[in-house]
């Protein structure tokens, strides 16, 4: 691992750890074990650095989910909403992710929101199509009853966002109330 790769990953940890305020450059520096001024080869600055860390993060993203539904190219629709589910709760449950995570989404640095917005957005956006396309397959295909793909597609983001707001609790039951709320949400829908 080269000293530019080294410092963004101790950057993600010290983003997730202590957020952009907090994050000192001095101390990624010590972190990387080179002197704060060596740091500007390999760097612009914070702003530049953590819009790599973002960049990093949907890409890491991106690719979990993809490689999710690309695993399950033979599945049925529901089968593949249940890999990305499982995918997704896999990826956020690792702990320097699901921080960074909540740092971003919950308490973004205000000058750097709409960067994140946009960065997060386009992965997610991707991500939306597919679901919803899977939740209309499965009631063409007879799997879901007929009723309003929008209601079914709200109800899943309000599940799978319970699911990974629950890995921000220190509560050590978080598998078994993901699972339940996975149950009581396909019971919901005509999910069998």
């Amino acid at each position: 691992m080269n000293t530019k790769q080294r410092i963004e990953l101790a950057a993600r940890r010290r983003f997730a750890l202590e957020g952009y305020e907090g994050l000192s450059l001095a101390s990624l520096a010590e972190d990387v074990g080179i002197k704060k001024a060596s740091l500007y080869a390999h760097i612009e600055g914070k702003e530049q650095l953590f819009k790599q860390v973002v960049e990093d993060m949907g890409n890491r993203y991106a690719h979990i989910w993809q490689e999710a539904r690309d695993a399950s190219v033979d599945a049925a629709p529901l089968e593949r909403i249940e890999a990305i589910v499982e995918a997704l709760i896999r990826f956020f449950e690792e702990e320097e992710t699901w921080m960074l995570t909540k740092r971003m989404l919950l308490v973004p640095p205000p000058e750097l929101r709409s960067f994140i917005e946009t960065t997060l957005g386009s992965v997610e956006t991707e991500l939306q199509v597919f679901e919803k396309e899977q939740f209309r397959l499965a009631m063409e295909q007879g799997a879901l009853p007929e009723q309003s793909l929008e209601d079914v597609y709200d109800a899943y983001y309000c599940f799978l966002d319970g699911a990974l707001l629950s890995l921000f609790t220190l509560e050590t039951n978080r598998v078994k109330r993901q699972r339940a709320a996975f149950t009581i949400f396909k019971k919901g829908v005509g999910w069998t």
